[in-house]
């Protein structure tokens, strides 16, 4: 397992620099402004990766919602959460903020998605959050990501 300030990690030349971004060099960009509180989205947590970007993580060894992922025939692993989300990143996108917002960095511990749009991460941690608390939400999720990873394919 890595540390977790390296999941959603780039070398400093793999990150995009927005032009609309008042701040140069990058450096000089005000702490982030995350609108979410611990509580509001825990056991899911965040490393900030300032000036860049920020990650959203989850122990797998924490199981959360391993219960839900039983009954479908899955174990719950990052993979599992990777399919999940990927069905709820494609509604994102098409209802707020366009593609290739969202990006994984998960392995076997941890689960890991991480984007330079600070607001859309932060806001999208508590609405994923507020979604696994319904069965049928992560049922219907991980049915479209499956779907749009069979597309990928």
């Amino acid at each position: 397992m890595r540390e977790f300030e390296q999941y959603g990690l780039r070398k400093e030349e793999g990150w995009e620099w927005f032009p609309w971004f008042p701040w140069w060099p990058p450096e000089t960009r005000p702490p982030f402004k995350i609108h979410a509180t611990a509580e509001d989205i825990a056991p899911f947590f965040f490393v900030e990766h300032h000036p860049y970007a920020l990650s959203l993580l989850l122990k797998i060894s924490d199981r959360f919602k391993a219960d839900i992922f039983c009954k479908m025939g899955l174990e719950g692993s990052s993979k599992d959460w990777e399919t999940l989300v990927t069905g709820f990143i494609k509604e994102w996108e098409e209802d707020n903020s366009g593609v290739d917002v969202f990006h994984f960095d998960s392995d076997e511990d941890i689960f890991c998605v991480y984007s330079q749009y600070i607001d859309d991460i932060s806001l999208f941690s508590r609405v994923l959050r507020k979604m696994c608390d319904d069965e049928k939400m992560m049922r219907k999720y991980f049915d479209r990501g499956l779907q749009e990873l069979n597309k990928q394919d």
